[in-house]
C-alpha cells in the first residue's frame, strides 16, 4: 500500500469519526488497516521506524479528514438540525446489524441482559448530561477545574470509538452532551484551539490516555469475553438514539433521508 493510498484512507476514517453513528474503526476494518493500526500502536517500540511512519501518515490523514468535515457538520447542525439528527439516527441503526454479525462470526452468544442494562445506563447518562457535563468557555477561575475534568473525561470517552470497531466516538460525545463543543473546536482548531489551549489540551490528554488504556483493555476483553463485550457495545449504541430524536415534527422528506442513511450505513458495514 502506497503512502498516498494510506493517507487517503486516513482522510476517510477521519471524516467518518465526525459523523455520529459511523465508526472510524469500522472504516479502518473495511479498508484493511485496522489490525495493522492496532498492532503498530501496541508494538510501537518494535520496528519503531516502520510503525511510526505508518501511524504518522494514517494519523495525518485522519486529522485532516476530521478537521475539514467538522466544518460541514457545523453548517448542517445550524441550518438543518432536524434533518441532520434524523440522518444520524439512520446511520446508527444501520450499523447495529454489523455488531450482531461480529458476535455470530465468532460463534459467541448475545447477552441481552447486558444490552438492556447498558441501554438504561446510556439513557441515564443522556438525561443528566446537561447538568453534569457543561463547559463554561469563558471560565478561567475555579469552575475551570471542572471544565478540565469534563474535557479530560470526554477525551477518554471519545477514545472508545477510536479503538472499538462499530462504536462511534461522536455519538458517545452526544450522550454526555459534548459533541457540539468538540465539533466547534475541531472545525476551528487554530482560532479556537490555540486561543483556548486550557480547554483543548485536557481533551487531547484524555484521548491519548484513553487510547492507551482501551487498546489493552479491548484486546483482553475481545479475547476472553467477546460476546459480552459486543453486547455492551450494542446497548450503548441503541441508547444513543433518544438523545437525537428531534422535539419537533418532521416531514416525509426527512423520514426518507433517515431511511437512506440507514441503508447507507447498513451497506457500508455489511460488506466488512
Amino acid at each position: 500500500m502506497s503512502f498516498f493510498h494510506l493517507f487517503l484512507i486516513g482522510i476517510i476514517i477521519g471524516t467518518a469519526m465526525i459523523i455520529p453513528g459511523v465508526s472510524g474503526g469500522v472504516i479502518a476494518v473495511i479498508f484493511g488497516v485496522y489490525d495493522k493500526m492496532i498492532y503498530s500502536l501496541i508494538n510501537l517500540s518494535k520496528e519503531f521506524k516502520k510503525n511510526f511512519i505508518f501511524l504518522f501518515i494514517l494519523g495525518l490523514g485522519i486529522l485532516i479528514g476530521a478537521i475539514w468535515f467538522s466544518n460541514v457538520m457545523m453548517f448542517l447542525y445550524k441550518k438543518h438540525e432536524v434533518l441532520t439528527k434524523l440522518s444520524f439516527i439512520g446511520l446508527i441503526l444501520g450499523g447495529v446489524p454489523f455488531l450482531f454479525k461480529e458476535v455470530k462470526l465468532k460463534n459467541e452468544k448475545i447477552n441481552y441482559m447486558a444490552i438492556i442494562i447498558t441501554f438504561i445506563v446510556s439513557l441515564v447518562l443522556w438525561f443528566f448530561s446537561k447538568n453534569i457535563f457543561q463547559i463554561d468557555l469563558d471560565s478561567d477561575t475555579s469552575s475551570g477545574i471542572i471544565n478540565f475534568i469534563n474535557l479530560f473525561l470526554a477525551g477518554i470517552i471519545y477514545s472508545v470509538g477510536k479503538v472499538i470497531p462499530g462504536v462511534s466516538g461522536s455519538f458517545l460525545l452526544i450522550i454526555i452532551g459534548m459533541y457540539e463543543y468538540v465539533l466547534l473546536v475541531m472545525a476551528h482548531p487554530i482560532t479556537i484551539g490555540l486561543r483556548q489551549l486550557n480547554k483543548l489540551i485536557p481533551f487531547i490528554i484524555g484521548l491519548a490516555v484513553g487510547v492507551v488504556i482501551f487498546l489493552k483493555l479491548i484486546n483482553h476483553l475481545l479475547k476472553n469475553h467477546y460476546g459480552l463485550t459486543y453486547s455492551i457495545i450494542i446497548g450503548f449504541v441503541l441508547g444513543s438514539i433518544p438523545a437525537l430524536i428531534p422535539s419537533t415534527y418532521f416531514s416525509l422528506i426527512e423520514v426518507i433521508i433517515l431511511l437512506m442513511s440507514f441503508i447507507l450505513s447498513y451497506k457500508l458495514t455489511k460488506h466488512n
